[in-house]
């Protein structure tokens, strides 16, 4: 299996299209943030909330799915996944970047295979 990452995306990115238009290769918004800490098993764990509906997202390539997210959502969702991690650098670092986002915005929450 090819690597896969987890990050936050611009969803203005004219080069990406959510809603079609992509040409499913690399239909993904531009990457804005790091590469998120155990980003392995996170993008397990969105595509399973993508696929039983706990989480609006969908696949807009051949190996990315996108979830327009605000901040306040991204914060959740992490802070749910990141419960026993809450004190490691990284994931501080990640929570710091997340809150100096535009509140009223959406994001991309990206889960990608590299290639």
């Amino acid at each position: 299996m090819a690597d896969v990452e987890v990050f936050i995306g611009d969803l203005s990115d004219r080069t990406f299209h959510y809603d079609g238009g992509g040409d499913w290769n690399h239909n993904f918004p531009k990457r804005i943030s790091t590469f998120f800490p155990k980003g392995y098993d996170l993008f397990f764990s969105i595509l399973d909330k993508i696929y039983c509906k706990k989480l609006e997202g969908k696949q807009t390539d051949w190996g990315s799915h996108t979830c327009p997210l605000y901040p306040h959502q991204l914060l959740e969702l992490l802070e749910e996944y990141y419960q026993k991690d809450m004190n490691s650098e990284p994931v501080q670092e990640l929570f710091q970047f997340i809150k100096q986002l535009d509140p009223d915005k959406q994001y991309g929450l990206v889960a990608c295979e590299m290639s």
